[in-house]
């Protein structure tokens, strides 16, 4: 970013003892006010969306610095930015003179930042209406908060974004053209969103082995149990990587079948019985802590939430379904083990119940760095291409339930979705998949071309 800088305040909004923690814009001119006053009124968005918001307006900041003067009306500046999201701002000659250095986004990344725009600018636009945009109007606005609102006046009056997004996309002949990319091995091959089949024992087995500890017996002392259970909890138990990070020791105890009964609590609502306090207040009274997901992500502790559907939506969690049942009844013993041997003293600093050897909670960051080096310890590519990062094991969960017939609305339910068309990623068939199915479908002899009669024939 070339022209202001985000940063992490402590904000106390009246004169109770809570503060909020908000990522700020400060600009050349200073602190962006409008925008602080923006995220106060959305303090209760994740903190995903938060970072992503300020980022979104940042660009916009940009932009419009580093091309003052090139449009006679404001609107022109907004759409142009808009379009700049999608095309990127190199030349074909790869050179960039606003120095923005813009590559083309995606359609689906570039639409959001806009919406992220829109939803500021709309809010503000309600602030002006209602004369309450300042807290002190005596203070002289400054150009940066001039140039908002100048966004937000044009955004309301002819859509300026939102037009862009929804009916203006530019065609891809007018995109600009960008330097080559550099294309990825396993560019061009088939797609492996899963897991590649039939590894996922070398992974759990073979691959979390401890340093130094490889040649041991014990199970215990030979594989890292946290990572091991944590991969699980995707692969069999369909969970996102981020809700692992939010499980406390006491939302996992052994079941009358013999699996483990996991329960994910929303991180900031949930609560052990209805008049129990919640996460966000024990978290804060007893470690003076805040839900993982309010810590910035470059935090330890920041781990995300895609608030799914719940199976209690009074006590705010859902349970973790096993497929196939018997991975609940592995994951059990090895819950055990780790419990008694590698949980690593805490001493009451925090209730999480993945930690590192010193007993700090243990972090996404970590845990990806332990997956790749076991993905290769067992001789595989660590890459999302070839479906061997995190998520890949939510997708592997959901092909499995998709590939023994299950009902849509079990799968639905499974990988907690609130809605049926959020799962069909999960279960969508892989190209491998589909030449198989093909060729079931196909007829044993097949029929001779009438272009390779005409061929002989011109022989």
């Amino acid at each position: 970013m070339l022209n202001s800088v985000c940063v992490e305040a402590s904000v106390r909004v009246d004169n109770t003892g809570l503060q909020v923690s908000l990522p700020v814009i400060v600009t050349k001119d200073g602190l962006l006010r409008s925008y602080l006053d923006y995220l106060i009124a959305h303090r209760n968005k994740s903190r995903s969306w938060k970072d992503r918001s300020a980022f979104a307006v940042r660009l916009l900041i940009d932009y419009t610095v580093q091309n003052e003067g090139c449009f006679d009306q404001p609107y022109e500046l907004f759409r142009e930015f808009a379009n700049c999201l999608y095309t990127g701002t190199i030349g074909e000659d790869g050179k960039d003179p606003s120095w923005l250095r813009w590559k083309p986004r995606k359609d689906e990344d570039a639409g959001f930042l806009i919406n992220l725009i829109t939803h500021y600018t709309d809010w503000l636009v309600k602030q002006h209406e209602e004369k309450r945009v300042q807290i002190n109007p005596t203070v002289k606005p400054t150009r940066y908060e001039e140039w908002i609102a100048l966004a937000a006046h044009y955004q309301k009056k002819r859509r300026a974004f939102l037009a862009h997004l929804w009916g203006n996309k530019p065609e891809p002949s007018n995109y600009r053209q960008v330097m080559p990319k550099k294309t990825s091995q396993s560019e061009g091959t088939e797609s492996k969103k899963s897991f590649p089949e039939g590894r996922i024992d070398d992974l759990l087995w073979e691959g979390f082995v401890r340093y130094g500890f490889d040649t041991c017996d014990r199970v215990h002392e030979r594989l890292d149990l946290k990572n091991v259970l944590i991969t699980m909890l995707m692969h069999y138990g369909g969970l996102r990587l981020s809700e692992c990070f939010h499980l406390w020791v006491e939302d996992v105890i052994p079941w009358e079948d013999g699996t483990a009964l996991v329960k994910v609590f929303h991180p900031e609502k949930g609560k052990i019985a209805q008049n129990s306090p919640s996460r966000r207040e024990e978290l804060l009274k007893r470690f003076g802590l805040k839900p993982r997901f309010e810590y910035p992500k470059s935090h330890t502790l920041h781990a995300g939430w895609k608030d799914p559907k719940e199976d209690n939506e009074d006590l705010h969690y859902f349970l973790v379904w096993w497929f196939p049942q018997s991975a609940g009844e592995t994951f059990n013993e090895l819950w055990r083990l780790y419990l008694t041997y590698q949980r690593y003293p805490d001493e009451g600093m925090h209730p999480f119940a993945f930690t590192t050897r010193s007993g700090a909670p243990h972090s996404i960051k970590g845990y990806n760095q332990s997956l790749k080096r076991a993905v290769e310890r067992i001789g595989l590519p660590f890459s999302k291409e070839d479906g061997t990062t995190a998520h890949a094991h939510r997708h592997s969960y959901g092909q499995a339930l998709s590939d023994a017939k299950s009902k849509p609305l079990i799968i639905k339910n499974a990988l907690h979705h609130k809605s049926m068309e959020s799962q069909q990623v999960y279960t969508e068939l892989t190209d491998k998949q589909m030449r198989a199915h093909l060729k079931r479908l196909s007829p044993e002899q097949r029929p001779v071309s009438v272009l390779t009669k005409g061929l002989a024939h011109d022989d």
